[in-house]
């Protein structure tokens, strides 16, 4: 049977909301906050590197951090799976109530507390938890977000904005420098990927080369551009667009409805080769890109960056507000 819970006093000097147990009270509680307002952020140099790994001196560095994306947040999933799946949550902390979605942060930590996660899954770049109650954790990472298991707690990573603690055995928590980014419970996954009007994800088994088709077909749109479309297909952002356009030999400033049938069809096998390799090799976004294959692009994905395959300056330019890198030569950029 587990403990009764109750929300702990909020002081200036934490600005957070935490459930704690009933017998952890030295006395009695005296008022309670519903307003959480945000720590001090701590210094850039103390910034996590984020994610489910620690970062190495070899990670791909951009001037601004870019999104997750669908091999991330795979990442993150596998993380929640292996290591708190089936564990009984002890405690819930919210130490920046704006990066929860509709529900207050009482009604958000009551629901969870005492509770188990019992199933993970992904839908492009959105991490979802069922939770045995019912309803779904859901997580979005924004520009900055990670997933982060601890064995303790007190190593809390700087920018930790929701702690779940399991009873048994460590923390999970949700960082997000930036705060463009999400935590919620939702009451049904499907409905939840209806509702943010999300396209196929772009490794669902089901989403085949006629779905793919389908979903592009008579586009005008730019390919690079559709590609990171989220309601077109979900999970490719800017960084992993231009490393399949690249590995497909394809002008990212290209109009879809241009590209030839054959050029289309090997798009969408380039597409998922390369999200997969990523996946396997626990290669992100902009973490430990040296995983991937030799001949990607991304390691070079940089000013002054050469073309891996035949050493050419990599052109840099926007498209649709976003930065693309291509090679001249082997993309006819």
């Amino acid at each position: 049977m587990r403990p009764k819970s109750v929300l702990t006093r909020s002081s200036a000097a934490s600005n957070k909301i935490v459930t704690a147990p009933t017998e952890r009270r030295a006395h009695k509680i005296a008022a309670w906050t519903r307003v959480v307002r945000p720590r001090m952020s701590p210094p850039a140099s103390r910034r996590p590197d984020g994610a489910y790994r620690k970062a190495s001196s070899s990670d791909h560095q951009t001037k601004d951090a870019e999104m997750p994306e669908l091999p991330d947040v795979e990442g993150f999933k596998r993380v929640l799976a292996k290591s708190a799946l089936g564990k009984t949550i002890d405690q819930v902390v919210v130490n920046d109530a704006r990066i929860l979605g509709k529900l207050p942060a009482r009604a958000f930590i009551s629901r969870l507390n005492g509770s188990k996660l019992i199933e993970a899954r992904r839908h492009g770049k959105h991490l979802m938890a069922h939770v045995d109650r019912g309803g779904w954790l859901t997580l979005h990472f924004g520009m900055t977000g990670a997933l982060q298991f601890l064995r303790k707690p007190d190593n809390e990573p700087p920018f930790t904005r929701v702690r779940i603690d399991f009873s048994d055995d460590g923390s999970l928590v949700y960082i997000n420098k930036r705060m463009i980014g999400r935590v919620d419970l939702v009451e049904d996954a499907a409905d939840f990927v209806a509702g943010e009007n999300l396209g196929p994800d772009a490794l669902d088994r089901r989403f085949d080369f006629d779905a793919f088709r389908a979903a592009v077909f008579g586009s005008k749109r730019d390919v690079k551009a559709l590609l990171m479309d989220q309601k077109v297909i979900a999970g490719i952002g800017n960084i992993y667009s231009d490393e399949i356009l690249f590995r497909a030999r394809i002008n990212p400033a290209e109009r879809t409805d241009k590209l030839a049938p054959s050029q289309l069809k090997h798009l969408f096998s380039v597409m998922r080769k390369v999200l997969r390799t990523a996946v396997a090799r626990g290669a992100g976004s902009e973490h430990f890109i040296d995983r991937l294959p030799e001949g990607s692009l991304l390691p070079e994905r940089r000013k002054g960056g050469r073309c891996p395959h035949c050493r050419s300056v990599l052109k840099v330019f926007k498209i649709g507000g976003r930065t693309a890198y291509c090679c001249p030569r082997c993309q006819k950029c």
